[in-house]
């Protein structure tokens, strides 16, 4: 009696669809894990390509807060006419801040969709924070930097240089006429600029710190992360 029920073509049938159905939810199971673990693979990937532009940021944030003071001392020093003027306060002001990013791994996590495999919802949201929100806030200032360079510039220029040279330190002086320099460091307009322009540097040094103490924490979760 067994046998011949399964010898019926219904039963056959049934239980040829049920192996069939079985082999295909197998199958995608299977191929689940396997996309699973491709992102896993990528997430992992991706976030030790993170620690690596998180440590381009830190230098490049470090050499931001240098780099803006030194301007900033050179506008104060140009301004305060108690002190004799020397030529570096121009040249060393006279330049703008470039924001410089790095975050082609933090892209490729979102494009490929291996940041939803982060496990930790805290790194993920200071990631999103990071590049983000410290990223817009000194681009912001950077764009500022400019037009305010820009248009110290513009003004600069109505003075006679009378020529460009390197000091021994491999740094461009710019020399201009010692008939125009007293003037230079009397122009309202000039001055009203630079003090609103080392307004901005200030800026710049802000958020590049706070941008630093981001990374700080970023690189630890992103460790504890790794070691899961």
């Amino acid at each position: 009696m067994k046998n011949s029920l399964l010898n019926k073509p219904a039963f056959r049938y049934i239980f040829e669809i049920i192996v069939i159905v079985f082999s295909v939810t197998l199958s995608f199971y299977i191929q689940d894990l396997l996309n699973d673990r491709e992102k896993i693979e990528l997430k992992n990937k991706g976030l030790e390509g993170v620690l690596i532009e998180l440590e381009k940021d830190n230098k490049f944030y470090g050499f931001t807060d240098f780099y803006n003071k030194q301007r900033i001392n050179c506008i104060d020093s140009l301004f305060n006419l108690s002190y004799e003027f020397k030529p570096k306060y121009i040249s060393g002001m006279w330049s703008h801040y470039e924001m410089a990013g790095n975050k082609r791994f933090f892209d490729a996590l979102i494009s490929t969709g291996a940041i939803e495999y982060i496990i930790s919802n805290q790194l993920k949201s200071e990631l999103s924070d990071y590049y983000n929100l410290e990223y817009m806030k000194l681009k912001t200032t950077s764009l500022a930097d400019n037009l305010c360079f820009n248009r110290f510039s513009d003004r600069l220029t109505d003075f006679k240089m009378d020529s460009i040279k390197w000091n021994e330190k491999k740094l461009t002086l710019h020399h201009f006429n010692p008939n125009d320099i007293k003037q230079i460091r009397n122009d309202t307009k000039l001055k009203s600029t630079a003090l609103e322009w080392s307004m901005y540097m200030n800026m710049e040094i802000g958020y590049a710190n706070d941008a630093k103490k981001r990374i700080h924490l970023i690189k630890k979760l992103i460790n504890q992360e790794l070691n899961n």
